[in-house]
């Protein structure tokens, strides 16, 4: 069988290293640990101008990146000094529809950090826009989550407790319609999300920066890959069933 192709939404980006103008990008660490897990990821252009059902229609999972902060706008807030935007104005609805439209054809999706994010705002959520100093460390480090015991989250890494690498300055405040929150930090930050019923995790942390050596973090690629491999199956989803139709 061939390997399961693996949606990535690249970030629209004003500069890219190497390009004389514009580009669309995607982290590679991100590229690798779908390799790895067995998947093989496709780049995904927030300008295609197709639909978000369109674009799935060819893919049997996604993994949505990090990224720029999500627009105060779409939860009711006005940018602080801290928020750094996207430089495509179109990417935040862009990704949304792909995160909605992954639920709603039952597309595999892992969604990281940013990706968390959306999918709170999507759903009537908010976010806290900037965090201060506390006992936990939230940017640049690795710190404990707990994990809710029974969670599609605690069945994947199979256990309560992970050590995750941290990358961001944002987190949840008011947490979206239909979200469970299946892990936190000790300071109380939401650090996962699931949609109950749904093939979706969505993780605060960057499971890519650690999953070559941490086996809970790499165990959240393998499972968006063996579920897009059962999804494909049943469906014949994917560029290779499309082509074998």
């Amino acid at each position: 069988m061939t390997r399961p192709l693996i949606g990535v939404p690249g970030m629209w980006s004003s500069s890219v290293h190497g390009l004389r103008y514009d580009g669309v990008a995607a982290a590679a660490a991100v590229l690798r640990c779908i390799v790895r897990a067995g998947g093989e990821p496709v780049i995904m252009f927030p300008g295609t101008g197709g639909s978000a059902a369109e674009q799935l229609a060819r893919l049997d999972g996604v993994v949505l990146p990090g990224g720029a902060d999500v627009s105060p706008s779409l939860y009711g807030a006005e940018p602080d000094e801290h928020y750094w935007p996207t430089d495509y104005d179109g990417q935040d609805a862009y990704e949304t529809a792909i995160i909605e439209g992954s639920i709603a054809a039952d597309v595999p999706l892992l969604a990281i950090c940013r990706g968390l994010q959306l999918l709170n705002v999507g759903r009537g959520g908010t976010l806290i826009q900037h965090l201060g100093p506390g006992d936990v460390q939230h940017k640049g480090t690795i710190h404990p989550v707990a994990v809710t015991a029974g969670s599609l989250l605690a069945e994947v890494i199979g256990g309560e407790t992970a050590d995750v690498s941290s990358y961001h300055h944002q987190a949840i405040g008011d947490l979206g319609e239909g979200l469970t929150v299946t892990a936190t930090a000790a300071d109380g930050v939401m650090e996962a999300v699931e949609v109950p019923g749904a093939p979706l995790l969505a993780v605060q942390w960057h499971p890519e920066d650690t999953a070559e050596t941490n086996p809970s973090d790499h165990a959240l690629f393998r499972w968006v890959v063996e579920a897009a491999v059962r999804r494909r199956a049943v469906t014949g989803s994917g560029m290779a069933g499309a082509v074998a139709r």
